[in-house]
């Protein structure tokens, strides 16, 4: 993935210099990404090398956000540059949904269907009894951390299960909303159930839980996944990878975001 953002960055910067009297409007460039240990984190970091080496009187930097709070930032002027999934770029700019209730017109597209989809795969601890999404009833789970795509796709698999949200709450079940790094935590001290993550890669964070506690990691249901299609615009079938930290033995359902540069 990283080849592939890079040569995006590169059509979208190398071409200014191009003009001997060229300067950057501006001095300093922030780059949304999302949490350490993800494509985007791995990626803004290389960016903000790339990019001074390429334009000397503009340094950079990453702000960590996710795929739809990223979006909120460009239209703010908080970032100049900023990763995203479908479809949230398009309703930002629209002004179309509950994340975006003005339209952001200074937002713009570079590069779209960046490297793998995004997928959001469940996670519980090795010995846990939860053997699918129907086994969270009343239980403790984290379905993301706010601001995040990934969080608005493990709550629509959740209520194409027949738990949205609120009913999950109002059956006795306990929904929190942390990073990664927390959520990794809470679930490796049993203060949580399950928990839902973005799964195209291994975190750190959760490689350090299956080392010291085991894991299992859970797929969806082809029902689950084509009610999930249906109520959330911008979504592609996809699979959580064989192999993701070292236990899924196959590949497994999910869905999944295109990847976008804004």
């Amino acid at each position: 993935m990283l080849k592939t953002l890079a040569l995006a960055l590169v059509l979208t910067v190398a071409v200014a210099p191009a003009a001997a009297q060229w300067k950057p409007e501006i001095k300093f460039l922030k780059i949304g990404v999302s949490s350490a240990g993800g494509d985007w984190f791995r990626a803004g970091a290389k960016f903000s090398t790339m990019i001074p080496a390429a334009l000397p009187d503009l340094a950079s930097s990453t702000v960590i956000g996710g795929g739809v709070v990223n979006v909120t930032r460009i239209g703010k002027g908080e970032a100049q540059m900023a990763f995203a999934l479908t479809p949230y770029p398009e309703q930002g700019y629209k002004g179309e949904s509950k994340h975006y209730p003005t339209p952001l017109k200074n937002v713009r597209l570079i590069a779209s269907n960046l490297g793998r989809h995004v997928v959001v795969a469940m996670i519980v601890l090795k010995d846990s009894p939860i053997k699918s999404i129907q086994d969270i009833k009343g239980k403790r789970i984290v379905a993301g951390d706010r601001g995040w795509g990934t969080t608005e796709l493990a709550e629509s698999f959740m209520a194409a299960a027949g738990m949205p949200p609120d009913k999950f709450k109002a059956d006795g079940g306990t929904i929190s909303y942390t990073s990664i790094t927390d959520r990794s935590k809470a679930l490796q001290d049993k203060n949580v159930d399950a928990i839902f993550i973005p799964a195209q890669v291994n975190y750190p964070d959760l490689m350090a839980v299956q080392q010291s506690s085991g894991l299992r990691v859970i797929g969806f249901s082809d029902d689950v996944v084509s009610k999930a299609l249906v109520t959330m615009p911008g979504l592609v079938k996809s699979t959580v990878p064989k192999g993701l930290y070292g236990v899924a033995d196959n590949n497994l359902g999910t869905a999944g975001f295109l990847q976008q540069l804004i």
